[in-house]
């Protein structure tokens, strides 16, 4: 696969790069039905969250997020946690 597109957008969005509070590069999982597949570029300011993906087909796609409270994957997060007798906020 050709990942020059999102290589690309890496250096594009080095603007926001530099500014946000979090960022990083991951890998998603190589499933038909998983639009993270591949790698990603991941970027949170303020209360919001931005993860750009590439598809096989060289397209870009922009996943948006917004900070939640009281979400089923929380949930589990705090109680996985809590099994493992660690402390959170």
């Amino acid at each position: 696969m050709d990942f020059s597109p999102i290589i690309k957008a890496r250096k594009a969005l080095d603007s926001l790069w530099q500014e946000a509070l979090l960022k990083g590069r991951c890998w998603g999982l190589a499933k038909r039905d998983n639009p993270y597949s591949a790698t990603n570029i991941t970027i949170a300011i303020g209360k919001e969250l931005v993860s750009v993906s590439q598809g096989k087909d060289g397209k870009l796609r922009i996943h948006q997020f917004t900070r939640a409270k009281g979400t089923s994957l929380g949930r589990r997060v705090k109680r996985i946690l809590r099994n493992n007798k660690l402390s959170f906020e």
